[in-house]
């Protein structure tokens, strides 16, 4: 076993009983609220490959230069091939770019993210990043608009942008005990800090009429941000991390992690219900929605990164 598989099997037996019943009951809350269904995930061992080539010969970062990055291509696969295989193989291929890419800025600029402060402004005036992993992402964004219309393009840009701006602001985060606010931290994490607006856009052809979902967006956004922040507690206590949208609400309300987790669920079981109606008459925007619906909370179940199986004991949930 290695120092980090020690470290987290302690984290997690550091956990009470009672902290993991009740992460647990919240968890199986959402999963009924939403009536997802569990089911295994397979892997696409063709796109995992013709990602990679596409990140060594187009954005200079082959696996052997870089190796770091072969856990977040594996992990990016499995999510893109099992919430948005309806889409055509290169957007697919977009989308797990985007998210290795955004997921490394994520995991391991957040500490250290002085290169990132001018990444916005570099991007506006065309200029090289000087770091390789921002230079791939500014040239992705650049190619967004090969792959889905100008109106998802755009919201992909703007929303990634907005994103980089929320990783310089998490380290200033954490310096402030309550948040004075109200509305603050709901706005921070629906708008910003996720780049859940692109994840939503990706999921549509760049074929289906934009005005036909774009009334959903504020929904769509609150569900699969919501599932992810509920799926994600239990990793995030092991970790004791406290950058997130609980720990948030924490310092803006005053009430408890788990009433605010509670919260949560209710916002997301209520979206569901208004992206289903919202979706009712547009049956290819609907079907591209219940795709992505039906491998997302089963890719939380089986990803190792969220340490679902340690919380259920590997026992599978229906």
């Amino acid at each position: 076993m290695s120092n980090s598989q020690t470290e987290n099997k302690a984290a997690s037996e550091s956990l009470s009983d009672t902290t993991k019943s009740s992460i647990k009951a919240l968890v199986q809350e959402l999963l009924g609220k939403c009536k997802t269904p569990f089911k295994n995930l397979l892997f696409d061992g063709e796109l995992y490959n013709d990602c990679k080539e596409v990140l060594s010969s187009k954005f200079h970062l082959p696996l052997s230069l870089y190796p770091y990055l072969e856990k977040y291509l594996s992990v990016g696969v499995e999510f893109t091939f099992t919430c948005y295989s309806h889409l055509p193989k290169h957007n697919q291929m977009f989308v797990v770019i985007y998210g290795v890419l955004t997921v490394v800025l994520d995991d391991v600029f957040c500490e250290n993210n002085k290169q990132m402060e001018g990444f916005n402004e570099r991007f506006a005036r065309g200029l090289p990043q000087g770091d390789p992993i921002l230079d791939a992402l500014a040239q992705l964004l650049l190619d967004a608009s090969e792959y889905y219309n100008r109106v998802q393009s755009n919201l992909i840009v703007t929303s990634t942008l907005d994103f980089v701006t929320s990783l310089i602001m998490d380290l200033e985060f954490r310096k402030i005990a309550s948040f004075k606010a109200p509305g603050f931290a709901t706005y921070w994490r629906l708008n910003m800090s996720s780049a859940c607006v692109a994840y939503a856009m990706v999921i549509f052809s760049k074929d289906i009429d934009v005005a036909l979902y774009m009334q959903c967006l504020p929904h769509l956004v609150v569900y699969m941000l919501g599932v992810n922040d509920v799926l994600s507690l239990y990793k995030e206590e092991v970790a004791g991390e406290e950058d997130n949208f609980p720990t948030m609400l924490v310092k803006e309300s005053g009430v408890t992690k788990y009433e605010a987790i509670q919260h949560i669920v209710n916002d997301v079981a209520e979206a569901d219900q208004h992206i289903l109606k919202g979706l009712a008459d547009n049956q290819p925007a609907l079907d591209s929605w219940q795709s992505f619906k039906r491998g997302y909370v089963p890719f939380h179940f089986s990803c190792p990164r969220y340490k679902l199986d340690e919380l259920f004991e590997g026992r599978v949930i229906n």
